[in-house]
């Protein structure tokens, strides 16, 4: 209890300011913490001392950027050199290999931000909700150390973590992810794989789903990150998806809407890989979607109409103006309860401009036992759901002349896959107790 009440007096949203003033912030509070420039291993060490002896207080700068609105550290002019190259983290999300290409332009998953820190500038321990890789690359500046926990740690982190916080019933991890700042070698005594590597100018950094990670900035820099994803990571994606919303946690994009963008567009193009990658998900989504809808229909809610791109179908309407609020993309549309981006469907109750996914609206109809004032709002109808799956399935099993959701389907000419790539493998240091002390605190 002590250690988060500490954090809402350390960590403060702050204001808006040119990077001339926060490199000038950055090279001014450098000044003040050492005489001469650092490495990587001063800092560090310093770092840790400060946050162990709680002698002094230390305010750092830490800033964030959208490249959509002031512009990317990387070239992006049609004429410029390497705007088109492969490694440009402005061309990466749209790469032919990466399935967030569908989910077009993102702030925060496949349009890229900055980062800009100065000497202590802390990122704590975290994972990414969404269990997304992401590629970091250092443009300028001082070095960052960054921390690492491997994703199979995961069940033995959150006992630990549980432990050392005396959580008191809340899951260990979930501590974690409340800024918390752990020393790595307080983990690494309690049986925790930590690897430690330093990030320098010019340099990528590639995390890779679910690892926890955590970074130091050993002076003013300025780094770009974005998110990619193969198509081996949709399962994982689709379990991540449903975590959040049972945590109620709220969602940059819609998995549903990238399960259906992907089998609307892959199935045109016969991608049997990846359609046989996502075709056990989008069954699993049509049933879970289907059989929501049928509660809700027993329970008495008879009001239904489309939305969106068919707006121009809805049944009953007849020549009354549909409200502007319910025209608007789903991606803009959330479940008051749970944060779920409604995307196939979702339960609007008009004369509030409440929203429920399917799921809270079957909850809010058994609590108030009444359906007044609720109408089903949806995007595709039974049929047109049931054919984009047979659609889907028959592709990804077309070549196996396999028996799908009950349709026999026709063989097509079989595609060639992706080919196999050689593999990097690349070993990090582990982290040294030679210079970093114990501790346990909040991010300053």
């Amino acid at each position: 209890k002590g250690i988060l009440s500490d954090q809402h007096k350390c960590i403060y949203k702050g204001r808006s300011v040119s990077l001339t003033t926060f490199y000038r912030t950055a090279r001014n509070t450098m000044n003040m913490c050492f005489n001469k420039e650092p490495g990587a291993a001063e800092v560090e060490q310093e770092y840790w001392r400060i946050v162990e002896q709680k002698e002094c207080h230390v305010a750092v700068h830490y800033g964030k950027v959208d490249t959509k609105t002031h512009g990317s550290g990387f070239p992006v002019g049609k004429s410029e050199p390497f705007s088109k190259h492969g490694w440009n983290l402005t061309v990466l999300p749209n790469n032919s290999a990466s399935i967030l290409r569908h989910l077009g332009a993102v702030p925060g998953v496949t349009i890229p931000w900055l980062n800009i820190g100065m000497v202590f500038s802390t990122s704590c321990w975290f994972r990414d909700h969404n269990s997304l890789p992401y590629i970091d690359y250092l443009h300028t500046g001082a070095d960052c150390i960054w921390y690492c926990i491997p994703a199979e740690e995961k069940a033995k982190l959150d006992k630990v973590v549980h432990t050392l916080l005396q959580a008191n019933g809340t899951p260990g991890l979930e501590m974690l992810e409340k800024n918390i700042m752990i020393s790595p070698e307080v983990l690494h005594r309690e049986g925790i794989k930590v690897h430690r590597t330093v990030q320098r100018s010019g340099e990528f950094i590639v995390c890779f789903p679910g690892t926890f990670v955590s970074r130091v900035c050993c002076g003013y820099n300025v780094s770009e990150t974005v998110h990619f994803a193969s198509p081996q990571w949709m399962n994982l994606g689709y379990q991540a998806a449903k975590d959040l919303k049972c945590r109620r946690i709220e969602k940059p994009f819609s998995m549903e809407k990238l399960l259906y963008q992907i089998a609307t567009s892959e199935s045109k193009r016969e991608n049997g890989y990846i359609l046989s990658t996502i075709s056990s998900l989008i069954k699993d989504l049509r049933d879970l979607e289907m059989r929501q809808r049928e509660e809700l229909y027993r329970a008495g809610l008879l009001c239904t109409a489309r939305y969106g791109t068919h707006d121009a179908h809805a049944p009953s309407e007849g020549k009354k103006k549909p409200r502007k609020w319910l025209a608007l993309e789903t991606s803009e549309r959330r479940c008051q309860i749970c944060q779920h981006l409604c995307y196939l469907s979702m339960v609007v109750q008009e004369n509030e401009n409440i929203v429920f996914c399917l799921e809270c609206a079957l909850r809010h109809v058994e609590k108030h036992r009444s359906c007044r004032g609720l109408k089903m709002m949806y995007r595709y109808d039974e049929d047109q759901i049931n054919s984009l799956v047979s659609l889907v399935c028959g592709k990804a099993k077309a070549q196996n002349g396999e028996i799908c959701n009950g349709v026999i389907p026709s063989r097509t000419s079989a595609r060639r896959g992706p080919r196999k790539r050689a593999t990097v493998q690349v070993s990090l240091s582990r982290i040294s107790s030679s210079h970093l002390p114990t501790s346990i605190s909040s991010s300053t």
